[in-house]
C-alpha cells in the first residue's frame, strides 16, 4: 500500500506538534485528516499540508473539528470525512492539555480534566477506529511524555496520565499484535510550543526560560516540534514496521540527567 492510498489520523492538529506531525506526513504523500477544536487554526494547518503535498493531494488533506471529549455527538461527522479518504492507516493521538497543581492545593476536577483529555479520550477514540486500523493492519502512535516516566513538582495529574498513556500503549501493543496493529509512544521532553506558558512571556523573559530548561537538558538545543513529528513519522510509517510497544524519549536527554 503506497503512501498515497493511505490516510493519517492526527488529534490535536490545530497548532505545535500535532501540526508539525501532519505536515510530515503530507510532505510524505500520506492523505491527512486533522482533528482538533479549533476550526480556524486546523484550517490554517490544512493550507500548510497542502503547500507541503505540492498540492499532489490536496484532495486528500482534510479537517474536521470538534473536541474529542464529546466523541460520541461527532462520530457521524468523523466518519463522514473517513468515508471520503483512503484507508485509515495511522492513528496519532497529541491531544492534551497541560496544567500545574500543587498537592496541598489539589482539586477532583483538575485529575478529572487531566485525564479525560490526555488519556481517556484518546482510548475512546481508538476503541472507536479500531475496526478500521485492525482491517487496514494500522499503526497507533502515542504522544506522551516524559513527564510521565519523571514527574515534577506540580505536575502529578499531569504525570500520572501521561504514565498510564505508556502503560496503555503496552497494552495496545499485545491486544493489537495478533491484528498486525503496531503501538508505539512517544515521551516529548519539554518542545518549544504553545502549551507552554513562556510563550506568553516577552522576548527577554522568554530567552531566560529556554537557557534555564536547555540547561536541564544534555543535548544544549531547545525541542521542536519537528523532531517530534521525525519520530511520529518512523513510528507510523513502514520505516518501523517490525517495532511495537516501544517507548521513545526525544527529549535532548532530559529524562537522564
Amino acid at each position: 500500500m503506497k503512501s498515497k492510498n493511505k490516510t493519517v489520523l492526527v488529534t490535536g492538529a490545530s497548532s505545535g506538534i500535532g501540526a508539525a506531525i501532519a505536515e510530515k506526513f503530507a510532505a510524505n504523500g500520506y492523505a491527512v485528516l486533522l482533528l482538533g477544536r479549533d476550526q480556524k487554526k486546523l484550517l490554517a494547518t490544512k493550507k500548510l499540508c497542502i503547500a507541503r503535498s505540492k498540492k499532489q493531494n490536496s484532495q486528500f488533506i482534510q479537517s474536521v473539528a470538534f473536541d474529542l471529549n464529546h466523541l460520541n455527538q461527532n462520530k457521524q461527522k468523523l466518519l463522514k470525512q473517513l468515508n471520503q479518504l483512503p484507508p485509515l492507516k495511522i492513528l496519532v493521538n497529541n491531544a492534551g492539555i497541560f496544567s500545574k497543581q500543587n498537592l496541598d492545593e489539589v482539586q477532583i476536577d483538575h485529575w478529572l480534566q487531566q485525564f479525560q483529555t490526555n488519556l481517556f479520550s484518546a482510548v475512546e477514540l481508538t476503541s472507536f477506529l479500531w475496526p478500521f486500523l485492525k482491517k487496514n493492519a494500522g499503526s497507533i502512535v502515542n504522544i506522551a511524555s516524559t513527564l510521565g516516566i519523571k514527574p515534577t513538582v506540580g505536575t502529578s495529574a499531569y504525570s500520572a496520565s501521561k504514565a498510564a498513556m505508556i502503560n496503555w500503549t503496552t497494552a495496545l501493543a499485545q491486544e493489537g499484535g495478533a491484528e498486525r496493529i503496531r503501538a508505539n509512544c512517544i515521551c516529548p521532553g519539554i518542545v518549544d510550543t504553545p502549551i507552554h506558558d513562556f510563550h506568553k512571556q516577552d522576548f527577554s523573559q522568554k530567552a531566560k526560560t529556554l537557557q534555564f530548561i536547555t540547561n536541564l537538558q544534555l543535548l544544549p538545543t531547545v525541542g521542536q516540534p519537528e523532531h517530534i513529528a521525525e519520530a511520529a513519522f518512523f513510528l507510523g510509517s513502514e520505516a518501523s514496521c517490525w517495532t511495537t510497544g516501544s517507548i521513545l524519549n526525544v527529549d535532548g536527554g532530559i529524562h537522564i540527567k
